[in-house]
């Protein structure tokens, strides 16, 4: 026997193939004839292909439809739906009466059905899912003969099952009815009766009949967008109900748009609320749908446009800083890496913040600055300015993308960024005068404040004055005073200091005045006489108690009360006189090497240990003014509340104690406000203060307080705080004077006036200020006699220093007079002076305008006046008139303005006989008033034409101009008089006036910028010329003219289908033809042409209809369609147009036509051994249109599995294959793909051709994955273990008949013995009566017909003998010693003792580290309930639980409880490990780099590091942890450095590590305190020091010296070279002339420009190079003049003489000495003029001259002798 086929009804199994023969319940076989029905069998159609809808896995199914003819009730082939399924499948053919041979293979192609069958009445046609066409057979004379007859039929019809009753629908005699109004998918039974006239059955009704309605289109499913983030989007849905199916299946598919093409991602359950879609990437869009289809329609949801959420991005790589300039840092970077995502990085954030000034210690740091922000757009760099100089910030850098309302930021990235030094910007503080002698001073001062020092502070510079603003000195210094000497006795110096950074110099200090004074005489080089360390020494050249004596002052507690005193010899008053036998006089500071030593006083007098003590005999030795004997303080009133305080020196003969004063310290408060502190203010030795800001009329308490000690000052017997100081001072007003600066101002506002003054001078203080105020004049009218009114209002009274006047009359003078006011001290009020000023109140515009009277009208003029208006109504002076006239007529009309100062006017040019309106309005300086407006009509004129023009001529007419001509005007044939002035043409659209045309005295004129194909109406009329120029003639008649059609617009022409297989001698073109306003004509004529042999001939009848002219788009579009082509050939077309004057074309179209092919024949398709792996092979299709095929398309997809009872179509892959034959491999075992072959045409790939389809199912293998199984404890039967696991994925199968094998092992001690095992179609296995007390494993392997697969993961579990409760209420209280933990327990439920609990803990993580570490501590054990938990890692978190230990050989209850908690933070205890880095050491900057501590002995929160050094201030922080180096600018070169670094947490710092660098060698350094000395020999000495800069060697100096200025050359000439020489690094001094000679001896001596100016370089020279210079400014002293005045000359006894030559001045010549001898006379004098006037000569007389010039340093060589001779 052969493979046996059954053919059956879906559900019903009807007739059975085998061997060739068919079988069915009765006998079908007619004479061995094939089976024939009747009709033709063909395959189900889907999807437009032959897809099978009714795979299965039972095996393979040909599936026909039968056609309505075939399908019987009974034995025969039928079905509800008409559907047969042939099976290949087991079975025998063994029964039937009749066997007809017919081949298996012509089952699926044709099977012929006899009519011998045909016994069903009714024939079911044009099925729907609610309508079906009903046939039968026709009455036929035999039904018409019955009796009673059968006249027509009723069809009875109802739903199967629902067991209504037949309704009955009455049907004529026809062989036919449509029944609509079915519901969808649903089994309905007919049956169709005879009926005779009188409604009578007249025989029984035919066999029931049934039929299923097809399934109706799916409802449109509820599809939103629910949410969405970056990288996943979930969808809502309604699921529709069964109902809404309009089918009893219904498959629902999840689609996306992928290129324009909507492909299927996934099926989703009908009943499905939510999708979720992930996968997706971030800001990138897409469109989702749902697509449900049933057996037989198919619809769609809405599409979802979504766009995913933006993703923060990465943080940014290469983050640096630099600094351009001190107040600027570029900071720069590299964009983060945003290659899995679609989003945009747009632009940056860029925070910073001041972290502290580099020159402020830690304590001196400013309070922390707020971030500033700043953000870029996409640049990579930014520059941050306006930044602190020498500061170091913290910067942080976050990439930010678009996001909906804003941006989302990413990982922001910190670094360090310091700027560079400048030069301080503050000077220094608090400049005193510390030291004051006859020639000399010292200055002290503190530097400027840390954060105005940009920098290193290297040194001072400082400069000091006499009053005549000659700067006596200057220089530098690197402490914070500086000792000045070699001053002038008693004159008053101003000293001014700056900082220096090695960026430059701050500005100065404000300008401190101080005078040198001499403070007595002392012995140089002796010490003062010490007894008990409280004395101090005073001399003098003539002290007062005798001559050349050394005189002390005795403390009081050691004076002798009388006079005498066993001891040294003490005088009476305390003063001690040493006498000396032999040495010699005592004589003052030039005497000081024979001052004799003080005698030895051998009695110890230490009484007074401490300074400052309120002994009163201590009190004594130490100096205090003596306010009540001598003036001490004076007071100069600078202001009112300013006053300049000055007081005299301590002296010892006038005051109290005992010196030296080292200070003054002036004290001062108001009296009677004992409870104010009292102001100190430390004034060094300076003798005056200014004080400011003090309150007017108020008493102050003054005091000055002399100071003695070095480092800090001591004050003396501090008063107590309600005691009186001595000294009174009452700030005053004196008289109060006039306001100043009065002004008045009306703000150009109506009637307002301003006044507005300043505070009068003086001291007294304004309690208020009187005003008045009156009208003087209204300046519109002037008084006659020149007198003004002045009516005052007033007095009124104001506090503030301005007053605003309101409601005053416009443009009037006002008179304001002011008078401050101030309180008397007697009581009651002071008057001030009077001040007074007048103010003008603004102009504002007239009241009105006078109303214009119609004075004279002729027929082209008009004279019109009016009267003038009160100057009360005028508010400002007068300025003009300004008219409008206004005059229509019946085509045009005329407007004329102007001004005039006049009270009339005369117009004309007017229009004659017309009316016209009159605007007036006058104006002022104030605006202008309202208009005045009349009206009034020209006179009529005589010179009016009668012009019976009546003929225009066109000349030329185009789309656009027309050209008009007439004949001239004839005054005897128009019957006018008059001259013609001009011809003027109106042109008219319709009703509208376009333009009017001024021709002249043209006879012709072309109208052009018209409208194409457009009617116009010309006219025209006459203008005269005469006595009265202007009037119009008459109109003359229409003239109409009609403009030509424009070319129309382009047309346009595209192919708009390519033939397809079904279209193969078909194209559709798609036309685009103008509108109507393209036209550019009324008419439009539009044609297809075609290009043939004899050239472009039309195709087709003419393309535009009538209805297309209200189409008012630029373009309408058409299509049409020819057919008949010719495959495989070159067509072309084009569109024609053609209006009434115009033709145009399109561009051609040209295209090739396609060719067609059929299918492939004979497609199979098979597996192979290989699992996933097809073979395919098929013949040649038959080739058509003689276009060769080159190549075959395999495309292969994936159908289904098996296994999932589910099919898909997902498109796997194609291939191009030049065989008739493919292997496709690398496809998934067990699963159903659809082959397509379709061949491909020679150059036409674009071709679809048709393609045929074939199934393969690939071969399978063991299934795939891991089952994971879990055990289920089921706590009412303790002795029963129940495992279960998720189901394998039905893609996972691999092969038929999934089931599993389970495996159950004991394992009680070292044995693992196989307890159980059994196999399971199931995803589930329990196992009974297990043993109790037993630990058991279990496993589960999945397999199906091709075996085994991979064994699953082990799961165990143990049987107790009985169940205990967990513990409760578990607790823990975090000490710093540990962690306490509590819980209560439960009572011991089942037979197992509870022996004790376990605590097993776990270190999770380490809070400071990112990572987990899971670490299992050992156990703890214990019987109670509580428990101290010791020796913990600090700031970390672990995780305890505690069970129950059960007596039962130690095993551990089933039932755990966990509690978490976090360990006490402490400080961290690890250094960082820190080291130099050599590589990136410099001169003036180390750095060093360190290794972060590990985040396990952080132990807290990281809060900075913090690091300190030789090299800086105190301690400084770093807020960023990512921080791994620190440079230390500004250092000094060849010096060693400790560096020290820590971290500090939120508990408190950790260990310092160290490390030590050495900066490297550097330039030498620059301080030299260079100046210079000038010598009597008036040689200039140059004096330097080493720097004090850097350590670094020297090996030499170079020193230059450039004249830059002389008495000849104001300014050195370009191309003078500066002299320089090169010393040894140990000379300290060299004479400048040296310099200027190159080390060489001056031949001459002196050879310096007397009275210059030279600019003396010095730098320093090491192996490294020249250091910075130091510069100095030498002035040389003036010097006798080297030369002689020349060219003397007498003339009338004047004689007169040249200049001496400036080269040999060598100074300002100051005057001139000459000498007369002659006639026994010798005369010498003195002149300060280049000539003399010789007086008292002797006639006759010969005499000689000489003369020679002078400077402040002598005078110079005498010039030759000139003798002259007097003339008689």
């Amino acid at each position: 026997m052969g493979s046996i086929i059954q053919l059956c009804v879906i559900g019903t199994i009807l007739l059975t193939v085998t061997d060739g023969c068919i079988m069915g319940s009765r006998n079908m076989c007619n004479s061995g004839t094939p089976l024939m029905f009747g009709g033709r069998i063909q395959p189900l159609p889907r999807d437009g292909g032959l897809v099978d809808p009714f795979w299965n896995n039972e095996g393979r199914r040909f599936v026909f439809l039968v056609p309505p003819g075939g399908r019987r009730n009974g034995g025969g082939l039928r079905g509800a739906r008409g559907v047969i399924v042939i099976n290949e499948g087991a079975g025998r053919c063994s029964r039937g009466n009749g066997q007809c041979p017919i081949p298996a293979t012509d089952i699926p192609c044709e099977m012929p059905i006899s009519d011998t069958i045909l016994d069903e009445p009714l024939i079911f046609s044009n099925i729907t899912s609610t309508s079906v066409m009903v046939t039968w057979e026709a009455l036929d004379e035999k039904a018409r003969q019955r009796n009673p007859p059968i006249t027509w039929y009723a069809l009875k019809i109802r739903e199967v099952g629902s067991g209504e009753s037949f309704p009955s629908i009455p049907v004529s005699s026809g062989a036919f009815h449509r029944v609509g109004e079915l519901t969808p998918d649903t089994l309905y039974q007919f049956q169709l009766v005879p009926m005779s006239e009188d409604v009578t059955e007249v025989i029984n009704p035919l066999r029931n009949q049934t039929m299923r309605t097809l399934c109706g289109v799916p409802s449109t499913p509820s599809f939103l967008e629910s949410s969405t983030t970056s990288r996943s989007v979930t969808f809502d849905i309604i699921p529709l109900t069964p109902d809404d199916w309009q089918c009893s299946d219904l498959t629902t598919t999840l689609q996306v748009l992928n290129d324009y093409v909507w492909e299927d991602i996934r099926p989703i359950e009908n009943s499905a609320t939510s999708v979720v879609v992930d996968g997706l990437t971030p800001c990138s869009s897409y469109s989702y749908r749902l697509k449900l289809s049933n057996l037989h329609e198919t619809s769609h949801s809405d599409a979802q446009d979504i766009t995913t959420d933006e993703e923060a991005p990465g943080e940014v790589t290469s983050a640096s800083s630099e600094s351009t300039s001190p107040q600027t840092l570029n900071v720069s970077w590299t964009p983060p890496d945003m290659s899995d995502t679609a989003c945009e990085v747009v632009s940056y954030r860029i925070q910073y913040s001041l972290v502290g000034h580099m020159s402020c210690p830690l304590d001196e740091q400013p309070a922390d600055e707020a971030h500033q922000v700043v953000y870029t757009e996409r640049d990579t760099s930014i520059p941050l300015i306006q930044l602190e100089h020498y500061a170091e910030y913290n910067i942080s850098i976050t990439p930010l993308v678009v996001a909906p309302g804003g941006s989302t930021a990413g990982e922001a990235v910190s670094l360090i960024g310091n700027t560079s030094s400048a030069a301080p910007s503050e000077a220094p503080r608090e400049v005193i005068l510390k030291g004051v002698a006859k020639t000399q001073l010292t200055f002290r001062w503190r530097p400027p404040p840390c954060t105005t020092q940009n920098g290193v502070i290297t040194g001072y510079a400082y400069v000091i004055a006499d009053n005549s603003g000659e700067m006596s000195n200057s220089g530098t210094v690197d402490t914070t005073s500086v000792k000045i000497s070699d001053l002038d006795q008693d004159t008053e110096y101003t000293f001014k200091v700056a900082a220096l950074t090695s960026a430059g110099i701050g500005p100065y200090s404000s300008p401190v005045k101080e005078t040198t004074r001499s403070r007595g005489n002392e012995c140089s080089g002796k010490q003062p006489l010490q007894v008990g360390g409280m004395l101090s020494s005073l001399t003098g050249d003539t002290p007062p108690w005798g001559s050349g004596q050394p005189i002390f002052i005795v403390p009081h507690h050691l004076r002798s009360r009388n006079g005498r005193r066993t001891g040294p010899p003490f005088r009476p008053g305390g003063i001690i006189r040493i006498k000396r036998s032999t040495q010699s006089p005592c004589s003052g500071s030039s005497g000081a090497a024979n001052c004799p030593t003080p005698p030895e006083i051998t009695e110890s007098m230490d009484v007074c240990p401490l300074a400052g003590s309120a002994d009163e005999n201590c009190g004594a030795a130490y100096p205090r003014f003596s306010y009540d004997r001598e003036d001490v303080m004076s007071f100069v009133r600078l202001d009112r509340t300013e006053v300049k305080v000055t007081w005299r020196d301590w002296s010892l003969t006038k005051d109290r104690g005992v010196g030296p004063v080292t200070g003054y310290l002036l004290r001062y408060r108001r009296r009677h406000q004992r409870i104010e502190p009292v102001i100190e203010i430390p004034k060094g030795m300076s003798l005056y203060h200014e004080l400011f800001n003090l309150t007017a009329n108020a008493d102050y308490e003054f005091e000055v307080v002399a100071l003695k000690g070095e480092g800090r000052m001591e004050i003396i017997q501090p008063r107590a705080m309600d005691a009186e100081l001595p000294v009174l001072y009452r700030t005053g007003c004196g008289e109060l004077d006039p306001v100043q600066n009065l002004t008045v101002t009306n703000n150009g506002e109506y009637g307002t006036l301003v006044v507005s003054w300043d505070t009068p001078i003086g001291f007294c203080t304004v309690q208020y200020y009187e005003y008045v105020y009156g009208e003087l004049s209204m300046k519109a009218c002037p008084d006659e006699g020149g007198e003004r009114h002045f009516s005052p209002r007033g007095p009124f009274d104001t506090t503030e220093n301005n007053i605003t006047l309101t409601y005053l009359g416009d443009y009037t003078e006002y008179n304001i007079s002011i008078i401050p006011v101030t309180l008397d001290p007697e009581g009651g009020y002071l008057n001030g002076e009077e001040t007074s000023i007048v103010g003008t109140t603004s102009e504002n515009a007239p009241t009105r305008t006078p109303t214009p009277t119609l004075t004279t009208t002729n027929p082209t003029s008009v004279v019109i006046s009016w009267s003038n208006l009160s100057c009360w109504e005028m508010a400002g002076e007068f300025t003009m008139y300004s008219y409008i006239l206004r005059q229509s007529w019946e085509y045009d009309g005329l407007e004329i303005n102007g001004t005039t100062t006049e009270n009339t006017v005369e117009i004309e040019g007017l229009i004659a006989y017309a009316n016209f309106t009159f605007e007036l309005q006058i104006h002022s300086t104030g605006g202008a008033a309202p208009v005045s407006i009349i009206s009034g009509r020209t006179d009529s004129s005589t010179e009016l034409f009668h012009s019976n023009l009546t003929v225009l001529v066109t000349e030329n007419v185009t789309s656009s101009s027309v050209t008009l001509s007439w004949r001239a005007w004839d005054p005897e044939i128009d019957n006018g008089t008059g001259t013609v002035q001009s011809y003027i043409i109106s042109v008219s659209q319709g009703d509208n006036l376009i333009d009017i045309i001024d021709a002249g005295l043209n006879l012709s004129v072309t109208v052009e910028s018209l409208d194409f194909d457009t009617m116009y109406d010309f006219r025209f009329f006459i203008v005269a010329r005469g006595p009265v120029p202007g009037v119009r003639g008459l109109i003359s008649d229409p003239h109409f003219v009609q403009t030509h059609c424009a070319v129309p617009s382009r047309p346009g022409l595209e192919l708009k289908l390519l033939p397809k297989t079904e279209l193969l001698n078909k194209v559709i073109l798609k036309l685009q033809i103008p509108g109507e306003a393209g036209w550019r004509c009324r008419n439009l004529a539009a044609h297809l042409q075609k290009e043939g042999d004899g050239g472009w001939t039309n195709d087709g009848e003419q393309l535009i209809n009538n209805y297309m002219k209200g189409t008012e788009t630029d373009y309408y579009e058409d299509f049409v369609q020819r057919e008949d082509l010719v495959p495989c050939s070159e067509v072309a077309y084009r569109v024609q147009l053609v209006n009434d004057h115009h033709t145009v074309y399109s561009e051609p179209l040209r295209f090739t036509t396609l060719g067609k092919l059929s299918n492939v024949r004979d497609l199979t398709v098979a597996e192979t051994e290989e699992p996933g792996e097809l073979f395919v092979d098929w013949e040649v299709p038959e080739v058509i249109n003689n276009c060769p095929i080159t190549s075959y398309i395999v495309e292969y997809n994936l159908f289904g599995t098996p296994t999932c009872q589910r099919n898909i179509k997902q498109y796997i892959d194609s291939k191009i294959v030049n065989e008739t034959q493919a292997r496709i491999p690398d496809l998934e075992p067990y699963r159903h793909y659809t082959i397509e072959v379709s061949p491909v045409l020679t150059g036409y790939a674009g071709n679809v051709p048709e393609r045929e389809y074939g199934i393969g199912l690939t071969r399978g293998h063991e299934p795939i994955g891991i089952l994971e199984p879990v055990v289920e404890i089921n706590a009412s039967s303790i002795r029963e273990l129940k495992f279960s696991w998720r189901e394998l994925p039905c893609e996972t199968h691999n092969g038929p008949n999934l089931t599993y094998l389970c495996e159950l092992y004991l394992t009680n001690g070292r044995r693992h013995i196989l307890e159980d095992s059994m196999v399971a179609d199931s995803e589930t296995c329990t196992f009974e009566n297990l043993k109790a007390c037993g630990n058991y494993s279990f496993r589960v392997t999945p397999g199906n017909d091709y075996g085994l697969g991979n064994v699953s993961h082990e799961v165990t579990a143990r049987i107790s003998a009985t169940a205990l409760g967990p513990v409760e209420n578990i607790s823990t209280v975090v000490l710093p010693e540990g962690v306490a933990v509590r819980w209560e327990r439960d009572e011991v439920s089942g037979l197992c003792p509870v022996a004790g609990y376990k605590l097993n803990y776990m270190l999770q993580r380490q809070q400071a580290c990112r990572y987990c570490i899971d670490e299992v501590q050992r156990p703890i054990y214990t019987n109670g309930t509580s428990y101290l938990i010791e020796n913990l890692t600090a700031f970390s978190t672990y995780k305890i639980n505690i069970s129950v230990q059960l007596d039962e050989q130690g095993s551990v209850g089933l039932v755990l409880r966990e509690k978490i908690f976090t360990s006490k933070s402490t400080a961290p205890t690890e250094a960082p490990v820190v080291r130099v880095d050599t590589s990136l050491s410099k001169s003036q900057s180390l750095t060093f780099k360190w290794n972060p501590i590990n985040c396990t002995a952080l132990n807290g929160i990281f809060k900075q590091y913090t690091f300190k050094s030789n090299g800086t201030k105190g301690e400084i922080g770093i807020s960023n942890r990512r921080r791994r180096s620190r440079t230390l600018p500004n250092l000094i070169p060849c010096t060693t450095y400790q560096f020290q670094i820590r971290v500090v947490n939120s508990i408190g710092g950790g260990p310092f590590g160290s490390a030590f660098g050495t900066t490297a060698i550097g330039k030498p350094g620059r301080d030299f305190s260079l100046s210079s000395e000038t010598r009597d020999d008036k040689t200039v000495i140059l004096h330097w020091q080493r720097s004090a800069q850097n350590p670094c060697p020297i090996d030499h100096y170079v020193i230059g010296a450039l004249l830059t200025d002389d008495l000849c050359e104001e300014v050195i000439p370009r191309g003078h070279e500066r002299e320089e020489m090169t010393l040894a690094g140990t000379v300290t001094s060299i004479r400048l002339e040296e310099i200027l000679m190159n080390g060489n001896d001056p031949e001459d001596g002196n050879n310096l420009k007397a009275r210059s100016i030279y600019q003396v370089t010095l730098r320093a020279r090491n192996s490294i190079g020249d250091g910075e210079e130091d510069f100095l400014e030498v002035r040389t002293p003036e010097l006798a003049p080297s030369g002689s005045p020349g060219a003397i000359a007498q003339v009338m006894g004047t004689i007169s003489w040249s200049e001496v030559p400036c080269k040999e001045r060598n100074g300002v010549i100051v005057d001139y000495e000459f000498a007369l001898s002659g006639d026994g006379i010798v005369r010498t004098d003195v002149s300060t003029r280049k000539e003399v006037t010789l007086t008292g000569l002797v006639a006759g007389s010969t005499y000689s001259f000489k003369v020679r010039a002078g400077t402040s340093a002598g005078y110079g060589p005498w010039s030759e002798e000139v003798h002259f001779q007097v003339n008689e």
